[in-house]
């Protein structure tokens, strides 16, 4: 699968302006799930952030959770109008969120796209890419950019 088939067209914002991983959290559960579980969601994905960090290096962290209250794996992106002093393996800022939700019954899967984005976030002009989009949309091209297919 491409990893743009685990995205929603809503699933990207571009420039976000908040100030704590879990603001940009919420605001990315919002575009994926949006509704009653939202909250619930997001205190799942923050409960995993608190056994460790998933900032990455390179401005990226990828917040993780597996949820009931999900059918499939999906994707959403933000980019940061200012960037988080978070702790991460390199010492810089965080300045792209990319939300990885999935259900409980298929970790597999949900580990398979975890490891495709940490290897596209290795090449640094998947990370530019992002960076230099002025707009949702234009975010959302350049992760479709990626053009990488799921093994």
């Amino acid at each position: 699968m491409k990893i743009m088939d685990y995205t929603t067209p809503g699933g990207f914002l571009a420039r976000l302006d908040c100030d704590s991983v879990t603001g940009a959290v919420a605001r990315l559960v919002d575009q994926l799930v949006g509704g009653d579980s939202a909250p619930d969601l997001v205190l799942e994905v923050m409960r995993r952030e608190t056994e460790g960090s998933t900032a990455i290096g390179g401005g990226l962290i990828i917040p993780h959770a597996r949820f009931g209250g999900v059918g499939e794996v999906r994707i959403a992106v933000a980019t940061l109008a200012e960037p988080l002093d978070i702790p991460s393996e390199d010492g810089q800022p965080v300045d792209i969120v990319i939300l990885l939700v999935g259900p409980d019954g298929d970790p597999r899967q949900m580990l398979r796209v975890l490891a495709r984005l940490a290897r596209l976030a290795r090449q640094g002009s998947f990370l530019q890419g992002l960076r230099e989009a002025e707009t949702s949309d234009a975010l959302g091209a350049a992760f479709a950019g990626a053009g990488e297919t799921l093994a």
